[in-house]
């Protein structure tokens, strides 16, 4: 008959969250458990170099249940942190907080910014133009002028009303901003019916410190000229320059695109359907009514742009010889008439 095998005992699972119990160690009779001379013991002293010592309690057992707050709860991370690593730490933290941006004045703060986006001055805040400004991207940082554009290009903001209170506000941000920007602009809301004195005190305050002055009858129109300037920073322009067209389509199509409602599309059309600029110029109404995709309005407006005289005194001109023209048919017609009656 087979013997049953004995299953193995199993052991109690410690609950993790059980309150733990205070563990007292009885000490020696020649130690000392608070601070004194004793001998050391690697597992319940701390190390110091004159031969003081403390009790330090065991830890708990370690299962594999434990947490580890409730395994590593009673360790001190400074236990071997001595005086000289904490004077590196010390010399390690007073770096990071030398080479904090937020430390630095205004004036350094400014090679830190980042040239995507429109920097607003924290000095700005609760201007009501900043509610409109939504096309480009902005952000607050603490800087000299009160908008920077690009690392060269800045704005200070004025209103009327306000200088007429504080007559010197702008002459101090003029010498705060003192040759930093190559561009300075001042954008001054024009909020005051009586403008004209200080308008022409500015204008001339500009000129002599190298200032463009721009002028602002609202708000959103304040906030359209800082968007406008941040938009096209860094474009040249070539965006302003006259286009040079080599190829006679594009000639056709520019000199075309002159005429009201008359887009590419009608351009290309008017092209293909007449061949060259010569019978284009020269058609008639009915002509050009059978060009596809050209409406009467059109048209007309074409047949206009092409036979309509440039000035008024032309105008008469051709009106005059129209009419002597008219008179002088009119006469050999009656003369023919008379011959013939004879």
């Amino acid at each position: 008959m087979a013997k049953p095998v004995s299953q193995p005992r199993r052991q109690p699972v410690a609950n993790p969250y059980a309150k733990k119990k205070k563990i007292t160690s009885v000490a020696a009779p020649d130690t000392v458990t608070a601070i004194g001379y004793a001998p050391k013991r690697p597992h319940d002293q701390t190390h110091n170099p004159r031969g003081l010592c403390t009790s330090v309690p065991s830890p708990p057992p370690v299962t594999a249940t434990t947490t580890f707050s409730q395994a590593f709860g009673d360790v001190d991370p400074d236990a071997n942190f001595g005086e000289e690593e904490r004077a590196q730490q010390a010399a390690f933290d007073q770096s990071l907080a030398s080479n904090n941006p937020s430390n630095l004045n205004p004036r350094d703060n400014h090679t830190l910014l980042q040239p995507h986006s429109l920097h607003i001055s924290t000095r700005q805040r609760g201007n009501p133009i900043l509610a409109h400004i939504r096309n480009v991207p902005h952000q607050f940082s603490t800087m000299v002028p009160d908008y920077i554009f690009a690392p060269t290009r800045c704005a200070l903001y004025l209103s009327l009303r306000y200088h007429n209170l504080h007559p010197n506000y702008i002459h101090r941000r003029i010498a705060e901003l003192k040759s930093d920007f190559e561009y300075r602009m001042l954008l001054c809301h024009v909020d005051i019916d009586d403008n004209t004195s200080p308008l022409l005190f500015l204008n001339d305050l500009c000129v002599q410190n190298n200032f463009t002055l721009i002028l602002a009858w609202s708000e959103e129109e304040a906030a359209r000229y800082l968007e406008t300037v941040k938009a096209f920073d860094g474009k040249d322009a070539s965006i302003l320059q006259k286009r040079d067209f080599t190829t006679h389509v594009d000639q056709v199509s520019h000199a075309l695109g002159s005429v009201r409602s008359v887009n590419k599309t009608d351009s290309s059309q008017l092209l293909n359907q007449f061949g060259c600029w010569k019978n284009l110029a020269g058609a008639s109404i009915e002509e050009l009514s059978v060009c596809p995709g050209v409406g009467p309005k059109k048209v007309r407006r074409l047949w206009e742009a092409f036979h309509r005289p440039f000035s008024t005194e032309m105008k008469k001109r051709r009106k005059e010889r129209e009419t002597e023209k008219q008179s002088k048919d009119g006469k050999v017609v009656q003369d023919n008439t008379i011959a013939n009656y004879e």
